[in-house]
């Protein structure tokens, strides 16, 4: 559910302010607000072009200031295949822990794809200069 009350998903889209096109989205899935926990899920940079010039971590950092500060969330955590490197750099770059490694996690095709899960609480955000 993504709208009323109580949502468990809440969807945001980038936008660039200039052209108004629209070049990202990503999710906070699993909004647990008696727990106060929530997922960051489904994050794209959709233009090849785009990536590796910061949107992504903009988008990040909406995100967990929208779940910690609006939502007062107290943990928001990420699954991320260990081959997506650029996006393990950004998850950390915000403020994002490895917590555990899920080896031959989810079979695709003939391979096997291993992931993290991350996860940083509010403190953490509160406590950084991001």
């Amino acid at each position: 559910m993504s709208e009323g009350e109580k949502p468990t998903k809440k969807i945001f889209k980038a936008v660039d302010t200039q052209t108004f096109a629209v070049v990202g989205h990503i999710e906070l899935d699993r909004i647990d607000l008696q727990n106060r926990s929530g997922t960051v899920s489904r994050v794209l940079v959709g233009e090849a072009s785009l990536r590796g010039q910061g949107i992504g971590t903009q988008m990040v950092k909406k995100l967990l200031l929208f779940g910690f500060e609006e939502l007062k969330l107290h943990r928001i955590s990420i699954g991320v295949f260990d081959f997506n490197i650029a996006g393990v750099s950004c998850y950390e770059k915000v403020g994002f822990v490895k917590e555990g490694y899920f080896r031959d996690a989810y079979k695709v095709g003939d391979k096997y794809w291993s992931y993290y899960v991350m996860s940083i609480l509010e403190s953490e955000w509160k406590s950084s200069d991001i």
